[in-house]
């Protein structure tokens, strides 16, 4: 006989430390820790493969009793879960997660609790059943059944037993499909994160721009102004200094009004941007339980920032504040120019609203 060791019935690769529970099953540390972890209830789970109930010992799986495997020559030996070493297995019932020799396969075929099951042959399993129950979630009122379905009348998991007794009448869907819907609606709602996106993006590029205008404005008066100073320095400097500090003063007000509006802009970027993250970390990572019992709130996350109304403004720059003229020794100070009130060169009211 060659050898190879057994798979993981979690992972169906070979074991990695393995760990042995109480009904004699074994599985690799991580796996078990993995699937105790969603599956424990009230210090005690189910074996993935027989459903006998095992108390968690103190300390977590680590301390479960470790396990030798035995290796064989070639890579297709396996041993019969139901009749033991004696027996070499060639099939594996998918449903019971369970290796079978002929003799089992056939009674396993035969018996009406089992004769649906889908039973494969051993050389046809491959990587794709890797994870298969680890995915796996028992229900709570019913701990021996598999949750497999979603009920669409009172939004709550169920398994098939459930269904029988308490939603015989009710909308119900499996957890594939409605998970496969419930990501269609994440996925449009995704878009429409996306689409306000865009909208903040330009909103944040055009205030981007009046902050440059404002700047570039200011700039350009001041050193008008200083052109009128050095013309004048000796009788208009203290006219010249206060005509700069009012432009100054409304300018900071302006870029104050436009912080503002910015802030606003960020604020909502930051809750979109945060909202599409967590949608496609969902997709691309979650469960279908993930996503069906995360899938709602998420949503209704997204649809609330989406529905915000977005951060505007209405700041416009319409004339200069300062406009320069030619001296006249006579009139020296009425004809440095004129500093106009802010309102007629600009217009800001920035959406602050939540």
């Amino acid at each position: 006989m060659a050898a190879r060791r057994q798979d993981c019935s979690i992972c169906m690769d070979s074991f990695k430390i393995t760990k042995l529970i109480a009904c004699h099953h074994s599985f690799c540390l991580n796996c078990l820790e993995d699937y105790v972890r969603a599956n424990l209830r009230n210090g005690r789970f189910n074996c993935p493969i027989c459903r006998t109930s095992v108390e968690l010992p103190k300390g977590g799986v680590v301390n479960l009793q470790s396990k030798n495997i035995e290796v064989t020559d070639s890579g297709e030996k396996f041993a019969c879960d139901v009749c033991g070493p004696k027996k070499v297995a060639c099939s594996r019932c998918l449903d019971c997660e369970e290796n079978l020799c002929q003799s089992c396969c056939y009674v396993h075929e035969k018996l009406k609790v089992s004769r649906h099951h889908k039973i494969r042959d051993l050389g046809t399993l491959d990587k794709a059943m890797k994870g298969k129950i680890r995915q796996r979630i028992f229900c709570d009122q019913h701990p021996e059944d598999e949750i497999r379905l979603f009920c669409r009348d009172c939004k709550v998991l169920i398994c098939l037993l459930c269904k029988a007794v308490n939603h015989e009448n009710h909308s119900s869907r499996t957890v594939e499909d409605y998970a496969a819907e419930m990501k269609k609606t994440l996925q449009r709602k995704k878009d429409e994160c996306s689409d306000k996106l865009r909208r903040l993006n330009d909103s944040r590029a055009m205030a981007e721009e009046l902050d440059r205008r404002i700047n570039d404005a200011e700039r350009q008066e001041i050193e008008e102004v200083d052109k009128q100073q050095l013309q004048l320095i000796k009788v208009l400097e203290q006219e010249s200094v206060n005509m700069k500090s009012r432009i100054q003063t409304v300018y900071h007000d302006l870029r104050q009004q436009i912080a503002v509006f910015k802030n606003c802009v960020e604020d909502e970027l930051f809750t979109c941007y945060n909202a599409q993250e967590n949608v496609q970390k969902m997709t691309d990572q979650g469960t279908y339980i993930d996503i069906i019992r995360n899938g709602p709130n998420l949503e209704q996350f997204i649809s609330a920032a989406v529905s915000k109304t977005d951060p505007t403004h209405t700041t416009v720059l319409s004339n200069k504040l300062f406009s320069p003229a030619t001296i006249d020794a006579s009139k020296l100070i009425p004809l440095i120019g004129i500093t106009q009130d802010s309102t007629d060169i600009v217009s800001t009211t920035p959406n602050t609203k939540r």
